[in-house]
């Protein structure tokens, strides 16, 4: 059976298949990402109408069904494209839908006429001092295999609606642009978070909050805006695609990554073993030399056993000692 993929753009509230992608977006993302649907339905009518710049949702079809969801925003006078929302049927993640989805979005920005000097996209990732989720890690290293580069500077998702305090956090920003380039100007940078923070979630939830909860949100906004120029204060550019040795960059590193482990667990086995042989000896060495008495042999070969765990366990855990140090040289080499 051939394999087709087609992207529809829904273009009003009443689109047909509009209601089940929203039910597909709602069952395939975590609540502390997901913005509520009847804001959705809401802005579909009434975002170009209110403020001129696009608001775009859109669904992936396989074969006629629908796997995936779709959401963007293009901000005209700023020329670029943020991309909201890609969402696919957890069902169909382990096909090429993710690329598929990516190569027909493209299609349809150069079949509207959309002219972007960027791509922005959100990837929300993780609180204070913890690392991205593994959920982020696999969607960052597939937007850089489509060519997205990370923007090494802080970025910190704004609160979803009024209550979801989990959707705040601390994120990273993708950039892609038809140059493929490795810095922005500190101003580019700070001209996308200032358009994504006042002029997508400020202008998003002005109909929903009442008067006291808009000014409580655009004191949020302010005080994300003022974290992330106080890092750039004393930077006149900032690079792209950090973070390598955290995310890798192409499919081969996951097999590498498998490889080392492999490796590890074998190398962590042989010194375990070499443990047992060293200590047992040495203990029945002490016997026989000294004539020490056990009760039996077993005694020799508990210590001996313990010795190894205690010794292998604090070699491969402790990374700031040296031998911990030669082992991770020694696995890189193999």
């Amino acid at each position: 059976m051939q394999t087709r993929y087609d992207l529809k753009r829904y273009r009003t509230s009443k689109s047909p298949d509009l209601i089940k992608a929203l039910k597909l977006y709602s069952e395939n993302i975590e609540p502390s990402y997901r913005t509520d649907a009847n804001e959705i339905l809401f802005w579909i009518d009434n975002f170009e109408k209110r403020f001129g710049d696009l608001f775009i949702v859109c669904g992936l079809y396989l074969n006629d069904a629908l796997i995936g969801y779709g959401q963007l925003a293009y901000f005209k006078e700023e020329k670029f494209v943020e991309v909201d929302y890609l969402v696919i049927d957890k069902n169909y993640r382990k096909n090429n839908a993710f690329y598929e989805f990516v190569d027909k979005i493209g299609d349809l920005l150069s079949e509207e006429n959309i002219i972007f000097d960027y791509i922005i996209c959100e990837v929300g990732c993780y609180f204070e001092n913890r690392e991205p989720t593994e959920a982020s890690k696999t969607l960052i290293r597939l937007l850089k295999m489509s060519h997205f580069g990370v923007i090494k500077c802080s970025y910190y998702v704004p609160r979803l609606g009024k209550s979801n305090h989990e959707s705040e956090m601390r994120a990273i920003l993708m950039i892609y642009s038809n140059d493929d380039i490795k810095q922005i100007k500190k101003e580019t940078y700070l001209m996308v978070i200032n358009t994504l923070f006042y002029k997508y979630y400020q202008r998003w939830y002005a109909d929903f909050f009442t008067e006291a909860e808009r000014t409580e949100y655009k004191i949020d906004l302010d005080g994300l805006s003022e974290a992330i120029q106080k890092e750039l204060s004393n930077k006149k550019v900032i690079d792209i695609n950090g973070y390598h040795n955290l995310l890798p960059l192409n499919p081969t590193d996951f097999g590498e990554i498998k490889a080392k482990k492999g490796i590890k667990i074998i190398t962590f086995i042989t010194l375990f073993v070499c443990a047992i042989i060293l200590f047992g000896g040495a203990a029945i060495y002490i016997k026989e030399r000294w004539d020490l008495e056990f009760e039996n042999q077993s005694a020799i070969l508990l210590l001996s056993v313990l010795a190894a765990s205690i010794i292998t366990t604090i070699i491969f855990n402790n990374k700031s000692n040296l031998p911990s140090k030669l082992v991770e040289k020694l696995i890189d080499k193999i």
